[in-house]
């Protein structure tokens, strides 16, 4: 489910027709002929949908749409589930009642690109004034429950008039003949498109952030409102979950997202590494709390590895004095291996290994698939950089320390 345009990783990608927009929550359906399927589906009985009494009722009018069929589907991440459907009466009026067993996102659909969206619970009395403009709904809602479902309509007006400009620009650099004035028109618009990615993001993020408990953050995130949430979100989605209802269904998912992407984040603590050093003593990451800390991922048979140590070497003489210090985590299998890397290179820092090579738990923990790989900590064992080598580790060091 597509919410935010991709940004081109060339400039010309954005300007020659492979720059993806999408104003639509819906991307998978609408790249299909959802009319057909809607009016293939069939619509409950009057009966069958009286039968609930304990749960959400959801009634309303669309105007000007007798006999218009309208489709409530549970929304999740991967794809939508039919709940129930209705047609609307003469007047355009319709009525569906149903039972939760927990608080859902929800999408009444009434065309391919016409829907709203919505949380429902077995408390929720939602009536809604349903106007078709073109291919999209506009519509007012009231009831009860419904705080949720008035903050999901900003966030979708907002995306809906964020995904006009982006589809404005997109036709700009279309427009853009391929010459030496074309390059610098291009540069022009890469650079509006940036700034309003930017606010964009900024409103997705501050909408969640503002939040003090319930499910927001966690749509912002898992539907993708959010280009790359960072480790603050995901830490706040998931007190803002567990506050609602810890038992929840995304609850639980927050907090396994959590679990599984947002601990490697940059801001996220870095998991305990505890390892036998090459004199079988035990060396443990938090122990070198209060100073920058890397820890190196190598091993002595890992060629580039080898050709970045003299780099690593340099700079850790420059910066061990002023509170810098390498943890370095072998993939090795061979200790005496090991140990002639060790001192053939003149690493003289702190150094562990279980001595099971990919199958390292540390490796497997910092889900780490090549090497070398390096992680940067501060001096509270956070995360704040990964990957650095050469130059860009160098400039990150002088950033952090200072320069002699």
């Amino acid at each position: 489910m597509q919410f935010y345009p991709r940004k081109s990783i060339s400039l010309w990608f954005i300007l020659f027709g492979l720059f993806a927009c999408n104003n639509n929550l819906n991307a998978n359906k609408t790249e299909k002929n959802i009319k057909d399927e809607i009016n293939d589906l069939i619509t409950p009985t009057k009966g069958t949908l009286e039968k609930v009494d304990d749960g959400f009722i959801l009634e309303g009018k669309l105007k000007n749409s007798p006999q218009h069929l309208l489709i409530l589907w549970e929304m999740t991440p991967q794809q939508l589930v039919f709940i129930d459907s209705a047609r609307t009466d003469e007047e355009g009026n319709f009525k569906l009642k149903g039972h939760t067993k927990h608080d859902v996102f929800c999408q009444l659909q009434m065309g391919p690109q016409a829907s709203v969206y919505m949380m429902l619970n077995n408390d929720s009395r939602l009536e809604l004034d349903l106007s078709l403009v073109g291919n999209y709904v506009d519509y007012d809602i009231k009831g009860v429950e419904l705080s949720d479902s008035r903050l999901l309509r900003k966030i979708v007006k907002a995306n809906q008039s964020f995904m006009k400009d982006f589809d404005a620009l997109r036709k700009e650099a279309e427009a853009i003949q391929k010459d030496g004035n074309g390059m610098q028109q291009a540069a022009v618009i890469n650079s509006r498109y940036t700034r309003l990615m930017k606010q964009r993001n900024d409103f997705m993020l501050n909408t969640a952030m503002e939040q003090k408990e319930g499910f927001i953050p966690y749509f912002i995130i898992a539907f993708g409102a959010l280009d790359k949430p960072g480790y603050e979100l995901f830490k706040h989605a998931v007190v803002c979950a567990e506050k609602a209802d810890d038992k929840s269904k995304y609850a639980i998912e927050i907090k396994e997202k959590f679990k599984n992407e947002a601990s490697l984040m940059n801001g996220g603590e870095a998991p305990e590494i505890s390892l036998m050093s090459p004199d079988n003593k035990k060396v443990t990451l938090s122990s070198l709390r209060g100073k920058i800390v890397m820890i190196d991922f190598w091993a002595s048979w890992c060629g580039p590895c080898r050709r970045e140590n003299p780099n690593v070497v340099r700079l850790y003489q420059k910066y061990k004095d002023k509170g810098f210090e390498i943890m370095g985590v072998s993939l090795d299998t061979d200790r005496n291996r090991w140990k002639a890397a060790i001192e053939a290179d003149g690493l003289t820092w702190i150094h562990g290994s279980d001595l099971k090579g990919w199958r390292s738990a540390p490796a497997g923990l910092y889900q780490v698939h090549s090497i070398p790989q390096t992680f940067l900590l501060d001096k509270e064992g956070k995360i704040i950089a990964k990957g650095l080598r050469g130059e860009a580790l160098a400039n990150k060091l002088e950033e952090l320390l200072g320069s002699k």
